[in-house]
């Protein structure tokens, strides 16, 4: 897929970012590569370099309003469809795949057994872990910048309207 300057596009586990231009850099002196220039949205003083030839392995376009919409409307509504596991290596080991991964159903997914498992830890007086804390975090940031940009809204308008939604 071919992407033009100010379009929007998801960089695997970095998040959305914008395509700032498209460029000829020659990194060995002999070759000159095609490359998107990036800024992701979560660091403006960041940039990314994506070679035109592999960026299909590494970019994919933001999802459509009606895939979020759909994702949102399909998220577990209870622990019951949790994908959690109680071995730590393997948790840690299902964070790191769906996080470098591409499968946002799986993101939102496994956003929803974090929350169910935070809830039911702290019912039970007992502390969330911090590797479990962080891959949350790190999987909501992913889905709340690309559901903000797709929806229009910023990312902490986001969570309210998918509790709205939600809701309902």
């Amino acid at each position: 897929m071919e992407y033009q300057m100010n379009d929007y596009v998801v960089y695997k586990s970095s998040g959305v970012c914008q395509v700032v231009s498209k460029e000829t850099q020659c990194p060995d002196g002999v070759t000159e590569i095609m490359y998107y220039k990036l800024k992701p949205l979560s660091d403006q003083n960041s940039t990314y370099y994506v070679p035109v030839a592999s960026a299909g392995e590494k970019l994919r376009p933001l999802l459509s309003r009606e895939e979020v919409l759909d994702l949102i409307d399909g998220m577990p509504r209870s622990d019951e469809e949790s994908v959690w596991t109680d071995n730590r290596r393997e948790r840690r080991e299902m964070y790191a795949q769906i996080l470098k991964g591409d499968d946002q159903k799986a993101l939102v997914q496994l956003i929803s057994s974090l929350y169910f498992r935070k809830q039911s830890s702290e019912a039970n007086g007992k502390r969330f872990s911090s590797m479990d804390e962080n891959a949350m975090k790190n999987a909501e940031n992913l889905m709340l910048q690309e559901f903000g940009v797709v929806l229009g809204l910023e990312p902490d308008m986001v969570r309210k309207f998918i509790d709205e939604r939600v809701n309902v």
